[in-house]
């Protein structure tokens, strides 16, 4: 599962104001040292402020160029009407919070990520799910490996990155047929070993799952030599 950070200023100023309406609905699971959500919350006030105080100036700044503009070049006969309204600040500031907000926030979810309880659900409600690319996933490929064998049955291996397991399908001589879906990097075939002392070869490749349906391309095709031994 991947988190996500939002990268414009308004959009992290928003995504940490909603994580921190919803953090106290999931605090006893997340685990977040207290004073870490406190810190937050004052530099998400004080984020929130000078992001005002920014637009409030960048509107001034284009107020006065233009007044500028005027006196210098004019309109016509244009007369110059009132000089534009400074900036100024509110009577109440918010505390000055420490910087690096989002250095805070990042450390905070990966806190949560540690608790081994951040589930996609809850990565949702909290504002800090990122939602995988269709078209970035369609276009990935496994990578099967045998990875050793266990019993004498195969263990195979591929990286789960982004997706929600694999796919296997098996040629035990009649063919690729499904033989069974993993959730997990390694998989086991339990499949019936040969016969004491018969050798056969086994063919395996992989597809990518991702919410319950096949995406990507499939997997090189890979051949194990099983041999029954009990």
């Amino acid at each position: 599962m991947r988190t996500l950070v939002e990268k414009g200023d308004i959009e992290l100023a928003k995504q940490i104001r909603d994580f921190l309406a919803e953090y106290p609905n999931h605090k006893d699971e997340m685990k977040v040292i207290a004073s870490k959500i406190t810190d937050l919350a004052k530099g998400s006030a004080y984020l929130d402020f000078i992001l005002d105080i920014q637009t409030k100036v960048h509107t001034t700044s284009s107020s006065v160029t233009s007044y500028k503009n005027l006196i210098r070049h004019g309109k016509g006969a244009e007369i110059l009407g009132a000089k534009p309204t400074l900036t100024v600040y509110p009577l109440v500031v918010p505390p000055v919070c420490n910087a690096n907000v989002e250095g805070l926030f990042r450390d905070i979810i990966q806190d949560c990520i540690n608790s081994g309880n951040l589930t996609e659900d809850v990565a949702k409600a909290l504002g800090i799910f990122e939602e995988e690319s269709t078209t970035v996933l369609a276009n990935g490929t496994p990578i099967l490996s045998l990875k050793s064998m266990s019993g004498g049955h195969p263990m195979l291996h591929s990286k789960l990155d982004a997706y929600d397991g694999f796919e296997i399908w098996k040629d035990a001589g009649t063919g690729f047929v499904f033989n069974n879906v993993s959730n997990a990097a390694d998989f086991i075939d339990q499949s019936p070993l040969p016969a004491l002392g018969v050798e056969l070869v086994w063919k395996y490749k992989i597809i990518y799952r991702y919410k319950n349906v096949q995406i990507g391309h499939w997997s090189s095709t890979i051949s194990v030599a099983v041999k029954g031994n009990v």
